[in-house]
């Protein structure tokens, strides 16, 4: 379980976790996502699959890679409960294979799909577009809590 207060100021950014290094310098893994224009915080997203289980899904991936989403809360409502420009706490629960997000206590994704894999913990800063303008993000009161 990992808990921590974020503040997201434009642009996107993420939580990485379950991640490996990809040389030179970069991770790629499962990411918990935020964005200002609203459209990815609260989503699980990877890099190489995309959108694993966006705001208000639950999505199962089985054994065979079939993937079933159902749909638990509407995304927009969700939103609704960020605060834009402000503090937020984001609390992920990783615990074999089945995966939970949480934005100031309430749920956001979950996910589902065989394995226990392990990897790294990491903050994600997006690079700026060309005329996107400048954009901030912190982390706070980082927490990690294990099984144990």
């Amino acid at each position: 379980e990992l808990r921590l207060q974020y503040r997201l100021v434009g642009g996107n950014s993420g939580i990485q976790f379950r991640s490996r290094e990809v040389p030179p310098w970069d991770t790629n893994g499962y990411q918990a996502d935020m964005d200002a224009a609203g459209e990815w915080t609260g989503a699980l997203f990877e890099h190489e699959r995309g959108g694993l289980a966006l705001r208000g899904e639950k999505a199962v991936i089985a054994a065979d890679g079939t993937k079933q989403v159902t749909r638990f809360a509407d995304a927009a409502v969700l939103q609704k409960g960020f605060r834009s420009n402000d503090w937020n706490e984001y609390r992920v629960i990783a615990r074999g294979p089945e995966i939970q997000l949480f934005i100031n206590g309430v749920k956001t994704a979950d996910f589902r799909q065989p394995g226990d894999p392990e990897g790294h913990i990491g903050f994600q800063v997006h690079g700026i577009k060309k005329g996107s303008g400048p954009y901030s993000v912190r982390w706070k009161n980082v927490r990690i809590r294990g099984a144990g």
